[in-house]
């Protein structure tokens, strides 16, 4: 037994390729989650293009660790291990040195 109606199914093979903004917009429109819409696509055979995740990308670490020396107007060999502290525990060092 199929959540949705024929109707349904059909404007989800009518609307390939689905992307996420397509497969949102499609599930607003016949008020299903657009995950559900996303996995009804993908079990029609409708091809659906995910979207690719996006890594924000900051200053590497060894980039922070030189800044952190500067600030502290020392030489960076010093802080030698600092680099293998999280990014965002550098970057909130860093903020607070500034």
């Amino acid at each position: 037994m199929s959540n949705y109606t024929e109707t349904e199914a059909q404007a989800i093979i009518d609307a390939a390729p689905l992307d996420f903004n397509s497969a949102q917009a499609l599930a607003k429109k016949i008020g299903k989650p657009y995950r559900s819409v996303i996995s009804k696509a993908k079990s029609l055979g409708v091809d659906y293009v995910s979207k690719t995740a996006t890594k924000k990308r900051g200053p590497n670490k060894d980039l922070l660790v030189d800044a952190i020396a500067k600030a502290m107007h020392i030489d960076a060999a010093h802080l030698e291990g600092l680099e293998r502290a999280t990014a965002k525990s550098l970057d909130r060092l860093l903020e607070h040195l500034a």
